[in-house]
């Protein structure tokens, strides 16, 4: 009965998943020849004239962006990106409990002889592996796009394999939470809406940590001060031990709320369909 459960999660993400990868995979080939546009020392004249508070922002020194490596480095922070790993996260971590709850299909999922942890635990593990499949296609991209031009000094595809482990982390956050928030509802569209004006939130507070030096401390109350792939790629705070810290917060914090989403399912009734 678990094969059912495994062909029904891949047969409900595969779709998002192939639209999401070509997107990322284009936009990313499209991003790197944009930037092989701007002429030698171009990028670096623009961020000379930046205010200071753009570099509190991006949380890097603009300096670096001025390079090739920091210029495609933009790539895994960037909004385009954002909105696609973060709608494959909200769309599917909303799907496998409120949406088959909206659908009317989770009173016979659960009529099954299945326990009723595989019915979060088995889409998750096919959501984890499509992130990963995403941050591998901006990684494809970038591969891509630097076949296609040429820089004035040689960048290598490693120095950006940090950032896209810390992007396929964040989503796999994003996912569990939005999967906890709608272990409790009963509709998609709300747990979907809850879910990203949660992730908003945290945007605000960590780009009020880092613009307001006495508010360093809202750090810890944004899960995404764990997600810094400019950082990691371009070595801002040198060490394994910094990305290794990063994405097992996210990881950790990913699995609690998985774990608490199985807990709070496992003691609900289940509502009909609207």
């Amino acid at each position: 009965m678990n094969r059912a459960l495994w062909t029904k999660a891949v047969s409900d993400a595969w779709r998002q998943l192939v639209v999401s990868i070509v997107l990322l995979t284009l936009f990313s080939w499209l991003f790197v020849w944009l930037m092989s546009r701007f002429p030698v020392g171009g990028v670096g004249v623009i961020l000379k004239w930046l205010p200071g508070f753009v570099q509190s922002m991006v949380g890097v020194p603009l300096s670096m962006l001025a390079s090739p490596v920091g210029q495609v480095s933009i790539l895994y922070v960037h909004v385009v990106t954002f909105l696609i790993c973060v709608g494959w996260a909200l769309g599917r971590g909303s799907d496998s409990i409120t949406g088959e709850i909206s659908r009317g299909t989770m009173d016979l999922i659960l009529t099954l002889p299945i326990w009723r942890v595989s019915v979060i635990v088995i889409p998750a593990v096919v959501t984890a592996v499509g992130s990963v499949l995403l941050s591998a296609a901006v990684m494809l991209g970038t591969w891509l796009g630097l076949l296609c031009v040429r820089f004035d000094s040689p960048v290598a595809m490693t120095e950006f394999l940090p950032g896209a482990v810390n992007l396929a982390c964040m989503t796999f956050c994003v996912t569990a939470i939005t999967t906890l928030i709608s272990a409790g509802i009963r509709d998609r569209w709300m747990a979907f809406a809850l879910s990203g004006g949660f992730y908003v939130v945290e945007l605000v507070i960590k780009l009020i940590a880092r613009m307001w030096p006495a508010g360093k401390w809202l750090f810890s109350l944004t899960f995404l001060s764990a997600f810094e792939p400019q950082e990691l790629i371009l070595g801002t705070n040198s060490g394994s031990h910094t990305a290794l810290r990063y994405n097992l917060t996210l990881l950790g914090l990913g699995l609690l709320c998985y774990a608490a989403a199985v807990w709070i399912f496992n003691r609900r009734d289940i509502p009909g369909p609207r």
